[in-house]
């Protein structure tokens, strides 16, 4: 079973991606809010709230949690987060 992750601020972005890919029985997916999230919308998938520490913190993560796929469904402001998920990826996958 294939491990995604999803980094979802958008509502509607994460809420579309969480549900086409909820029930595919050859996918186990996280979707991951921003710490500033509150009372976040129910979801179809488990959710995870908080940062990761930065971009060493989401590989550490990634490599943990063995995630074969990273989706950066993120506000398109959020420039951040999406640096940090592109240099996450890249040192996970060295690793």
């Amino acid at each position: 079973m294939r491990r995604v992750l999803i980094l979802g601020r958008h509502p509607r972005r994460r809420g579309l991606l969480a549900g086409r890919l909820a029930g595919r029985p050859d996918l186990n997916v996280t979707l991951s809010l921003a710490g500033r999230t509150a009372s976040p919308a129910p979801q179809p998938v488990p959710v995870r709230v908080g940062g990761f520490g930065g971009a060493a913190g989401l590989a550490d993560y990634l490599a943990r949690e063995r995630i074969d796929a990273l989706i950066d469904a993120t506000h398109p402001y959020a420039g951040v987060i999406s640096r940090n998920a592109l240099a996450a990826a890249a040192t996970a996958m060295c690793r």
